[in-house]
């Protein structure tokens, strides 16, 4: 058999990449009220894009759908190539972890035991080698403390590893349940409005964080209502509004669009931005 060296023509070229994530048609129901209206959405490999609109325009309840807390009514949701089942650990084992609006830490634990609560998900010691504490499990718990260390190097929380969780300062209780949420190993992860209550100081370290867990090779959708802090980081922004996905795209496109000025700020004015944000000038760009 013969083979050939000729390269790929137009025809054999391989197409765009498969997105990490990809949600398709998502709408969710409850009696007589359509929370989330046929979104679709993509996340790339090394992304980080933004899910931004007025409250109430459904994007914890789109977090739930793509996490397995809600079974969406229509729709599918796909994590490299395979449908996800709507069970939350079976999500996290795929590879997708989260943090909450409101912070949902274990307040009367360490620092450190909240992280290896995280790491769960990774180990496979039965019910005998954890009653037995055989040197499997031993080695299991090792390796689990390591890994919880290293996170909570990475997140800026080691020299507190041994603190009650619930000691800890705002800005640093949600730093630890980014650390909680990495320690499952994803490989995206999705934010929910990680610098709520944080002030411009802990904002801006929560950016860099943000930045920090993407060069590591994690993707990252995130909800936020500080719209600088959207555009500072998000490759593209999403915004939902009424259950439905009106826009879609980079800083200009998302700050320019009169649906948008007019969803946040009721009636679309000339030169107007969205609030938080400057207009864009070419300077910006």
């Amino acid at each position: 058999m013969t083979t050939s060296n000729a390269p790929a023509t137009a025809d054999t070229a391989p197409g765009p990449a498969e997105p990490l994530l990809d949600v398709s048609g998502v709408t969710m129901r409850f009696g007589g009220l359509t929370a989330v209206n046929s979104v679709s959405l993509t996340v790339g490999r090394g992304e980080i894009i933004g899910l931004i609109g007025p409250n109430g325009a459904g994007k914890t309840t789109f977090f739930n759908c793509l996490t397995g807390l809600y079974v969406p009514t229509e729709g599918t949701v796909t994590y490299q190539g395979t449908v996800l089942p709507p069970k939350p650990h079976l999500v996290t084992q795929a590879g997708i972890a989260r943090t909450f609006q409101n912070i949902r830490l274990f307040a009367n634990m360490t620092v450190l035991e909240n992280v290896q609560v995280g790491r769960h998900s990774r180990m496979h010691q039965g019910l005998f080698s954890a009653v037995l504490r055989g040197p499997g499990y031993r080695r299991s718990e090792a390796e689990s403390r390591e890994r919880a260390m290293e996170l909570l190097e990475f997140t800026g929380l080691a020299g507190k590893a041994d603190h009650l969780a619930r000691n800890l300062p705002y800005g640093e209780q949600r730093k630890l349940e980014i650390a909680r949420a990495l320690a499952s190993d994803p490989g995206l992860l999705l934010l929910d409005e990680p610098t709520a209550g944080m002030n411009p100081q802990e904002t801006r370290a929560a950016e860099e964080l943000v930045f920090a867990i993407r060069d590591r090779g994690v993707s990252v959708l995130v909800i936020e209502h500080d719209m600088r802090f959207i555009f500072n980081l998000c490759d593209r922004t999403a915004v939902l509004v009424q259950g439905q996905k009106i826009v879609e795209g980079d800083r200009e496109t998302v700050q320019n669009d009169e649906r948008v000025i007019t969803a946040y700020l009721g009636a679309p004015l000339e030169g107007t931005a969205i609030e938080g944000t400057a207009p864009v000038t070419e300077t910006d760009q």
